[in-house]
């Protein structure tokens, strides 16, 4: 039962893994964007009798995706939450780290795409989810009495992050929010137009 658990918890954001690719074949067909999954190293781990009966991972991912839209290069962590609200923390160390690196050009955009049980959708610029991750991490220092709220200002856009470990679909900015339809499916490129352009709704 344990291992089926496990093996649930961790295939829980297939389906959008799954859309993701779609939305990305339908990009590059169009020649619009070429953006693809970051594969992710394994080595395999075998029983007394030679079998493979689980794995572990041997590197870590940078990021779930990597690629480029028109002139710009794009890096993207995606994040599948079944429930209300999702954790900051859910972008590891070493994803934050690569993220940080990765927009430090300035012609490069970083983002975080939250599907909220697939219903949901939200394209979040790397700039406010750090703002926010770093806010509640801080918040852990036993001298801080709260987490405290930052008003960031970015893209043209001004957030004031949560002040909590996580955030609701209510609590991000309306304007993060991706609309799906279309030929894609999901237009998240849409809001990194913006992001570049300086002009969100």
């Amino acid at each position: 039962m344990r291992r089926i658990y496990q093996h649930t918890q961790a295939n829980r954001g297939k389906p959008f893994e799954d859309f993701l690719k779609f939305v990305h074949q339908r990009y590059q067909s169009a020649g619009i964007a070429c953006v693809h999954k970051v594969p992710t190293e394994f080595i395999p781990i075998r029983n007394a009798a030679g079998a493979v009966c689980n794995c572990k991972v041997e590197e870590k991912s940078c990021v779930d995706y990597l690629g480029r839209y028109k002139s710009v290069p794009v890096a993207i962590e995606a994040k599948h939450e079944e429930g209300a609200r999702i954790d900051f923390s859910r972008v590891e160390p070493h994803q934050a780290d690569y993220m940080d690196d990765y927009t430090k050009d300035p012609g490069a955009v970083g983002i975080v795409i939250v599907s909220f049980g697939l219903r949901r959708f939200f394209a979040v610029p790397w700039e406010f989810w750090r703002e926010a991750r770093d806010a509640w991490q801080k918040k852990k220092d036993p001298k801080a009495r709260k987490c405290e709220q930052r008003t960031v200002r970015a893209h043209g856009w001004e957030w004031t992050t949560p002040g909590m470990a996580s955030a609701s679909p209510d609590q991000f900015h309306p304007a993060w929010e991706i609309k799906t339809g279309g030929a894609s499916g999901l237009p998240y490129l849409e809001i990194i137009e913006r992001m570049k352009g300086g002009a969100p709704e």
